[in-house]
């Protein structure tokens, strides 16, 4: 793709073109948050039930953006939009080759943090639109006071891992590459699906828990989560499946060694630079070492200083799912590139 391609988006606030709450229909299969047409997107508020957090609309082109989700900057290399990409947030985490390239040789500018961007960086970009991720009950900041179109990227707080992926079918409308996104979603959804079907009479189902506490807390990711989708679909139990969160929910530690002190595999995720091992986990919380996953040394680390795990599992949930099935049953195979055996 070069620099003369166009991007076919236009945004406008849910305020300006009156849409109230969610249209019916669309072609959409498995998000819940996304309504989706030819001609235009809606997001529904995921913390307000029945709200609208934005519509988009395909009427205006634009030729290049700040993208500030690094796994959406990568789904643009995917889609051959990679020319249309004018900076990104902390490009020292990013580690898709192509991006890194051309962050290096000055084509694609590092806008600095993506909760405090570099404000006179983006606007001697003049880009003709920034992609944020929305969070609850907090604003922008000086990006609001720009006058430059924000494009609110809210799959992340989809329920489903094929939930997540299909907003890929709403960043390929928004970017003119409709369907080159749809082909590339119909065949990570039927991967997805029919690696599902594999494990899905299985009769063994391990017990697995997720990560470790933050000070005081053990952050859990609710029991409709992603990720606990994921686990389910992975022919396994998570931990706190009984939970009804979406999102994580603090724990005291005895609350999830009650629930969790069973678990037959514990998955990791490491983000410091050194090696995690068992000595280091016991040394830096001695009650780690009570988990039965613990003393039976299954334990499985994702290092995501390492591996590409936020870029690629947003939007190829088949990998990390084949992933999981190669851990959870491990008479089955099919690759691993994200976790590794904890030594």
């Amino acid at each position: 793709m070069n620099n003369k391609v166009l991007i076919a988006i236009t945004l406008f606030l849910t305020a300006c073109n009156g849409i109230s709450q969610m249209p019916e229909g669309g072609i959409t299969k498995y998000a819940d948050h996304l309504y989706l047409d030819d001609s235009q997107a809606v997001l529904e508020n995921p913390w307000k039930e029945g709200s609208i957090l934005n519509s988009y609309s395909l009427e205006k082109t634009y030729s290049h953006v700040i993208v500030m989700p690094n796994s959406i900057a990568r789904l643009m290399v995917e889609l051959d939009l990679q020319e249309c990409i004018a900076g990104v947030c902390e490009s020292e985490y990013i580690m898709d080759s192509t991006i890194c390239a051309m962050v290096a040789d000055g084509r694609i500018a590092d806008c600095g943090n993506s909760m405090y961007p570099n404000i006179e960086k983006i606007m001697a970009l003049k880009p003709d639109a920034i992609l944020v991720n929305p969070f609850e009950e907090t604003g922008y900041g000086q990006l609001e006071k720009m006058g430059i179109p924000l494009i609110e990227c809210a799959d992340y707080m989809e329920t489903s891992p094929l939930g997540r992926a299909e907003w890929m079918r709403s960043y390929g409308r928004l970017f003119g590459v409709a369907g080159k996104a749809d082909i590339l979603f119909n065949s990570i959804a039927e991967q997805y699906l029919s690696l599902k079907e594999t494990v899905a009479r299985t009769s063994h189902r391990p017990k697995v828990m997720l990560d470790t506490k933050s000070g005081s807390a053990w952050y859990v990711a609710g029991g409709t989560s992603t990720i606990s989708r994921m686990i389910s679909d992975a022919g396994a139990n998570y931990a706190f499946n009984d939970n009804d969160r979406s999102g994580s929910a603090p724990l005291s530690f005895e609350t999830v060694f009650e629930k969790a002190q069973d678990s037959d595999i514990w998955l990791l995720k490491n983000s410091t630079a050194s090696e995690l091992t068992y000595e280091l986990l016991e040394s830096d919380f001695r009650s780690y070492s009570e988990f039965k996953a613990f003393k039976e040394r299954k334990i499985w680390v994702c290092d995501v200083y390492k591996v590409p795990y936020f870029e690629m599992t947003s939007f190829h949930p088949e990998l990390l799912l084949g992933e999981f099935i190669s851990i959870f049953h491990p008479e089955m195979s099919y690759g691993r590139q994200f976790y590794h055996e904890m030594n």
